[in-house]
């Protein structure tokens, strides 16, 4: 779950019988000044495809994820693989120029990214060893290499050098006259509740162990944001994604990301959510984000009050509106919430997995779940099964894409339609509330299923700068719908 290392990963049925009987009625959405009328965006994070492929595969793989819908993909470089020698002094570790930085590999991502129509999003990890703080233990798999206490200074130093280089108007070296893409949004560090990327994360053992990661992550995100904020203040930071889950002791390998996130909002208690004094605070940043992922189907809460899955975004945005309120958070204004990475398994290929046809089911539930509640961008990890490599048990078959011997001969998974037509309709208070993301803008209409025929029920519209249409229908529990825009429909959907 997760990246691990810089360039590398961690670790019902839809049949149902149609019982309705609705009249044909014309929605639209609610009106612009009316709750919950955000857009979701998505993207994918995926290594394999988007950044250790081929040129050649790589262009092929972002098409794929635009004609899927996608906006964003999350490109994840390593701070140690670009600055690996130390540099002399702050001048050269704020130059992109300075000759010991190694660009070559992101400059390449980035141009691709940004020449297929694509947003991406850059996320960095991993200290080089001169940058890792005093008194660190033996690398090791429990406190690996480029985790131990990152300088923070030496973090926004870099942060500055990689935001000029991706300004919009540094020269690209390998197209005189040319400048390189401009990047706007920017993640500082990935999971930094788990030893595998950020340490120590507990002080003291057993009873006496006392949460550290917050206070080490905080002044780390601090430096990031002014150092990529010194380049354009228009520039967005995004936090690293949190993983979804912690040990239940505490003094182990995971911090639960609810109380990760109270300690670097410097919070006290998980209910009356006080303030308390902590060093280098406020926490400064203009995303909030997280990795939920699930266990089970999306709407299913994490029995740990701390773990935060799906539908448990609650358990990290409250503490965060707290934050706001009581100054331990800056800017001191509201936040979007991003989910960077989330997926299920399927079978095939992995027999542990989901079945296909559920796995797309739940992907279609959990984006309108996220949506629900206030995730505006939501990434898919991955865009191609992985590879299964030493076995299933350390690999994500979680692609969209069954993984065929060669990039072309990849084949569509039903998460493919899942994600590039995402449909849902839930009963509430007696209605089905119709949700979804159309392939384009304009009419969407929602049918039910009678035998062998489909009966329109609802005729709704698709807004022009984000897809999205919202509606309500008289429909039974079990009826079979679906959306159709043109000749284009999504899956059928078993309204529960």
């Amino acid at each position: 779950m997760g990246l691990r290392g810089t360039r590398t990963g961690e670790r019902v049925s839809l049949a149902a019988l149609a019982v309705a009987a609705v009249a044909a009625i014309s929605l639209t959405l609610p009106a612009a000044g009316s709750a919950r009328t955000h857009g979701l965006a998505t993207g994918f994070t995926d290594i394999g495809s988007f950044q250790d492929a081929s040129p050649d595969d790589r262009a092929l793989e972002l098409q794929r994820a635009k004609d899927a819908g996608a906006s964003y993909i999350r490109l994840a470089f390593s701070w140690a693989a670009i600055a690996s020698p130390t540099p002399g002094n702050v001048a050269d570790t704020r130059d992109p120029a300075w000759p010991g930085y190694e660009w070559s590999f992101s400059d390449g991502i980035v141009r691709q990214v940004v020449a297929a129509g694509l947003t991406p999003i850059i996320e960095v990890t991993g200290a080089p060893s001169w940058a890792e703080g005093p008194g660190r233990p033996p690398v090791s798999s429990s406190v690996p290499g480029g985790t131990w206490k990152p300088s923070p200074t030496a973090f926004g130093d870099f942060a500055a050098a990689l935001a000029r280089r991706y300004s919009g108007s540094y020269p690209d070296p390998a197209n005189v006259g040319s400048s390189l893409p401009a990047v706007r949004y920017w993640q500082g560090w990935n999971e930094p509740n788990l030893s595998l990327y950020l340490n120590p994360q507990w002080t003291g053992k057993g009873r006496h162990a006392k949460p550290a990661s917050p206070n080490v992550y905080r002044p780390l995100l601090n430096a990031f944001y002014k150092g990529i904020k010194s380049v354009s203040s228009r520039n967005v930071v995004v936090t690293a994604g949190t993983s979804p889950f912690g040990d239940l002791r505490p003094g182990g390998a995971r911090m639960p990301p609810a109380e990760f996130w109270r300690g670097v909002f410097c919070l006290k208690s998980r209910k009356v959510l006080r303030k308390v004094h902590c060093p280098n605070s406020p926490v400064h940043f203009d995303v909030l984000a997280h990795h939920p992922y699930p266990i089970g189907p999306p709407r299913r809460h994490a029995p740990n009050p701390d773990d935060v899955v799906i539908a448990d975004f609650s358990r990290i945005t409250k503490p965060l509106k707290a934050a706001i309120r009581q100054h331990t958070v800056a800017p001191r204004r509201s936040k979007p919430i991003w989910a960077t990475e989330f997926s299920w398994e399927s079978k095939p290929p992995d027999p542990g997995g989901i079945p296909a046809k559920l796995e797309a089911r739940y992907l279609e539930g959990a984006l309108s779940e996220l949506w629900s509640e206030g995730v505006t961008v939501a990434a898919w990890y991955n865009m191609r099964d992985e590879a299964p490599g030493l076995g299933y048990q350390f690999t994500l078959q979680s692609g969209i894409y069954f993984r065929g011997p060669t990039f072309q001969q990849d084949t569509q998974k039903p998460s493919y339609t899942a994600f590039s037509f995402p449909f849902t309709a839930y009963l509430h208070h007696g209605k089905a509330q119709l949700w979804g993301i159309a392939p384009s803008t304009g009419l969407v209409t929602v049918e039910v299923q009678h035998g062998s025929t489909w009966k329109t029920v609802a005729r709704l519209h698709a807004r022009s700068h984000d897809r999205l249409f919202l509606g309500k229908a008289r429909l039974k529990k079990h009826a079979v719908v679906r959306a159709r825009q043109g000749t284009t429909t999504s899956l059928p959907w078993t309204v529960v």
